[in-house]
């Protein structure tokens, strides 16, 4: 609080220059509460008034603090915990309020689901980019009872600029350290009366720091690499492929948006692709740290929406096609797969059409409901191949073997609808109830209400008592996706193996419960003191790999030590809160502050069955965290310091190996980023962005830490990295 104070004084000193009127508009907190947002009941509403906790990010902040993605962002928000680096599948891994899986989180661009069709494994990295966003809206909490499936823990919406917003054309390119390169572009033009077209892109390459001189204890010097001899958990091997003695595991990721709105019928189309390394977070003993070890994921994403006013109702009617391919280039090269190259392949895609109408009967009576129809189609991720799959209807072969692997195709739909009343009861109280049912032809039905209080007993005290509940399916990759290998002591005559995971379809969705209470109090028109407290049970859990049901078999007819399968049990609470404190200020028409302080502690308890007496911290997550930040403008400057500290990190081991055991910890961290921007000539602006800005190492999750040999003991994350660059508008 002392380092807010500081810099929140600092900024009354400074000097005069030339700023955007438009970026300056929010100066006191009553402006931040009549924001206006869409996420939270599908329908234009008053942040402050929106039944759901709701945290906004402005073009104007993204802009200050430098954000290249979606994930930035999160970075920086108290309840987020972004973790990097610590699975291959899931290379950036994000725990909201102590509920751990980026899987977890419906994404939206615009209302549209731009998350994966059937919830494959797909990174969230800069292949959602933020550049051309009007504002990003994340609700917090479980959202089923409007957003149905996999809205578990928030529901993230990005708002795209319309082109009265960003007329012509916008571009920025950056340069840094370690061979980060980052461009974006997007141009708007009205081609008629009513008619406007936006198209925006990125493109991000970043070669990485070389982190096995940043941690050379980890590391060693990439011996391994240096003689091709790699002493494994399962003894030395050697790989058939050319191996580089070099640490080489370069980041890639592209989009590209186009919006054509005429009148109340929106176009849009959405396409990213990232390339993403599958080494970490294994030690350089038991994977090639090397180019040739990726996942490369892409999404392509269409939409039209038409919407019109009927009376006193609003129709919103959505047709939709999503679809993610993971390449069949895509693979592994580590001790799983014998150090060879493997080969992967995944594919998922749903067509759906939806409809919704918002009527508003009486002037304190608003009715919001709807349904939608989905088609899915799937093919999950199954093993490692010999080579790349070249049809959906040729699967291949199992990695070192002859055998045809199991290719597993899915069809199936999903039918929900939903409705929603918020009506207010006098002039400060405003009571939500909603609903939705959904029919899923491959694990049935679901329901999940909705209820929330809004009351302003005060002009200046807001408070929400909410309840809300949410489903995550089963899916199909959690059901179906299996992984393993063989060997063969003659030849390939006969084949054994010492391990496999095969399918469970049997699994169920797990399900989420969660009470909140959220106050908003004002301190005068420039300070707002934030608090939030909840409580959340879930059940049906999802464990991934149950060894009290594994068993000795066979598999493709040859004998398996080891088989286990995902399976639902246990159930898990979760409790904490979030104290904030913001401060916004406007000294004049160029100088103006924005400053944030928030503390977040969770914390709660997992079982691994329902009946069980044993249970133990909840894992996978920090129960302390604090973030401090300022925005300042001072004339022609913008600077946008940043503070995240983490407590000590909560893994999923245990300290005595036994379920009634603690868990076992990492260290927590510190880190300070921060982003300087200034105005050069009319339209043209010249940036530093610093990350990590001293030098600190440290460390997040990666949940196997000390339960799997093969993985380091926390993710290492990068040194400090420096990027200049500039931004030029021409309208």
């Amino acid at each position: 609080m002392a380092l807010l104070a500081l810099l929140v004084s600092t900024t009354a000193r400074g000097a005069a220059a030339q700023s955007q009127p438009g970026e300056l508009a929010a100066s006191t907190i009553e402006d931040l509460m009549n924001i206006l947002v869409t996420t939270a009941s599908r329908g234009v509403e008053g942040v402050g008034a929106a039944p759901s906790r709701v945290q906004v990010v402005s073009a104007a902040q993204i802009e200050r603090r430098g954000y290249r993605s979606i994930l930035d962002v999160l970075k920086d928000l108290p309840d987020f915990k972004v973790d990097l680096n610590g699975d291959p599948d899931y290379p950036a891994e994000v725990t909201v309020l102590g509920t751990r899986g980026s899987s977890r989180i419906v994404l939206l661009l615009d209302g549209i689901r731009v998350s994966s069709p059937t919830n494959e494994p797909l990174p969230m990295v800069s292949n959602y980019p933020v550049h051309n966003a009007r504002q990003v809206e994340i609700v917090y909490g479980p959202a089923s009872a409007l957003y149905g499936a996999d809205a578990f823990s928030a529901v993230i919406n990005i708002i795209s600029k319309e082109v009265a917003e960003a007329p012509g054309l916008t571009v920025a390119s950056s340069i840094g350290q370690n061979g980060l390169y980052n461009q974006t572009g997007s141009y708007g033009i009205r081609l008629g009366a009513n008619i406007s077209l936006m198209i925006s892109g990125q493109f991000l390459y970043d070669h990485q720091p070389d982190l096995s001189r940043s941690y050379p204890a980890d590391f060693n010097g990439l011996q391994a690499q240096q003689t091709g001899v790699f002493d494994t958990i399962y003894g030395p091997m050697t790989s058939s492929r050319a191996v580089s003695p070099a640490y080489d595991i370069p980041l890639s990721a592209h989009s590209v948006q186009a919006r054509l709105q005429a009148g109340g019928f929106v176009l849009a189309l959405f396409q990213s692709a990232s390339r993403i390394p599958t080494a970490p977070a294994y030690t350089p003993d038991n994977a090639v740290y090397n180019a040739g070890a990726f996942n490369d994921n892409r999404l392509l994403v269409g939409s039209g929406t038409y919407t019109r006013e009927i009376g006193r109702v609003t129709s919103t009617s959505i047709m939709m096609f999503s679809r993610h391919e993971l390449d069949p280039q895509s693979g592994y090269w580590n001790v799983f797969s014998n150090f060879e190259k493997s080969f992967k392949y995944a594919f998922g895609s749903v067509a759906r059409a939806e409809q919704q109408f918002s009527w508003k009967p009486a002037p304190a009576l608003t009715i919001t409901t709807g349904a939608a129809f989905e088609h899915f189609f799937s093919i999950p991720q199954g093993a490692d191949l010999n080579a790349p799959v070249q049809s959906q209807d040729a699967p291949g072969t199992i990695l070192d073997t002859n055998i045809p692997d199991d290719f597993v195709k899915l069809r199936y739909n999903n039918t929900g609808l939903f409705a929603q009343a918020q009506y207010a009861v006098t002039p400060k109280v405003t009571l939500t109830l909603g609903a939705r049912g959904d029919y899923n032809t491959r694990f049935g039905g679901t329901f999940n209400p909705r209820l929330g209080l809004v009351a302003r007993p005060t002009a200046t005290t807001t408070l929400k008592l909410l309840y809300g509940t949410a489903f995550l399916a089963p899916s199909p990759y959690q059901q179906y996706a299996h992984y393993g290998s063989f060997y063969s002591t003659d030849g390939g005559q006969t084949y054994a193996s010492s391990y496999w995971h095969l399918p469970g379809p049997a699994l169920k969705p797990q399900e989420k419960k969660t009470a909140e209470v959220n106050l908003l109090q004002s301190l005068g028109h420039n300070f707002q003191l934030s608090g939030s407290a909840f409580y959340t049970r879930m059940t049906n859990l999802i464990n991934e790999a149950d060894a009290d049901r594994s068993y000795a078999g066979f598999y493709h007819g040859w004998p398996v030590d080891y088989i286990d399968f995902a399976v639902n049990e246990g159930l898990a609470t979760t409790y904490g809160g979030t104290l904030g404190l913001d401060y916004v200020r406007a000294f004049g028409a160029d100088r103006r502050v924005e400053a944030h302080a928030a503390a977040v502690f969770v914390d709660g308890r997992e079982w691994e069955e329902i009946s069980s007496p044993f249970s133990l911290p909840l894992g996978a997550m920090s129960p302390l965290q604090f973030r401090f930040g300022v925005d300042l403008d001072l004339g022609l400057w913008r600077i946008a310091p940043r503070l995240a500290v983490v407590g000590a990190q909560r893994l999923l081991a245990t300290m005595s190996g036994n379920e009634s055991g603690d868990r076992q910890t990492l260290d927590g961290y510190a880190t300070v980023d921060a982003h300087i921007r200034r105005n050069l000539f009319k339209g043209l602006d010249g940036f530093v962005t610093v990350e990590n800005a001293f030098d600190r190492r440290y460390r997040t999750i990666n949940v196997r830490a000390y339960t799997n040999p093969e993985e380091l003991v926390g993710a290492p994350q990068n040194p400090r990295r420096v990027s200049v660059g500039f931004s030029l508008r021409i309208r």
